[in-house]
């Protein structure tokens, strides 16, 4: 049978209930008049707050110029403005000019002496005149890019004992200047090593100021000079050939 709690049955259990339940009730009305309190107070001021800091960065009342006749500084008067005369335009800049080729170092004194025409093409003034490039020959197509490694530069590059002087004079000068990746009698390359582009074989070349030289020496009598050149120019048209005449 289910338990029954009533003032008849039970009249100390009945009591007990209805006071937790008074006591209770009134716990819940005392928290809930706190909560309230703390929110309107929290509205209070914030509003409080937001007009302080309104009022002190609204910026200060002008003076009205009737309040200087009232006793205090008349408002002085008003200065006419002068106009700003017509600004003069200014002349267009000219152009700047191009700037010139880095001239060749001169030879070290004591040392052998460099060509001519070697050290005149440096400064960019090349006696050689360009040749436009033409079509490529099979072989120099079908080579290989991969770069061949350097070989020493003491080799020689024909029979003639004065081509070889002069070729080793000349290499001197441009170890001295800075001259870079300098090959003798080899296969022709780009400039920095990039890649092989012909199997034909410069008596010189070597880079300078971001650029691929190649230097041709011939007799006076060869005429092989011009066929040289065109060859270069044709596997690499940003390359400069020197032609050189040393008998």
């Amino acid at each position: 049978m289910p338990t029954l709690f009533s003032p008849a049955i039970t009249p100390r259990i009945a009591k007990m209930m209805l006071e937790v339940r008074q006591h209770l009730a009134e716990t819940v009305q005392r928290e809930l008049k706190v909560v309230l309190l703390t929110l309107t107070g929290t509205k209070v001021l914030q509003g409080v707050f937001s007009r302080v800091v309104r009022v002190g960065s609204e910026p200060a009342p002008r003076p009205s110029s009737r309040e200087g006749g009232l006793g205090g500084e008349a408002p002085a008067p008003r200065q006419p403005v002068a106009r700003a005369a017509t600004p003069t335009p200014e002349p267009a800049p000219t152009p700047a000019a191009p700037a010139p080729t880095p001239a060749a170092p001169a030879p070290t004194p004591g040392s052998p002496a460099p060509s001519p025409g070697l050290v005149q093409a440096l400064t960019g003034n090349n006696p050689a005149p360009p040749v436009a490039a033409g079509p490529r020959l099979p072989q120099d197509v079908a080579v290989k890019p991969m770069v061949p490694r350097q070989l020493p530069t003491n080799r020689p590059v024909g029979p003639s004992p004065t081509q070889n002087a002069q070729l080793q004079a000349d290499i001197e000068y441009l170890e001295n200047i800075g001259a870079k990746n300098i090959r003798v009698n080899q296969q022709q390359i780009t400039v920095r090593n990039s890649q092989r582009v012909g199997t034909n074989r410069p008596d010189l070349q070597f880079d300078y100021n971001g650029r691929r030289y190649h230097v041709e020496y011939d007799t006076p009598t060869s005429g092989r000079g011009p066929g040289h050149q065109s060859r270069i120019t044709s596997n690499d048209p940003n390359a400069e050939t020197i032609l050189l005449l040393v008998p």
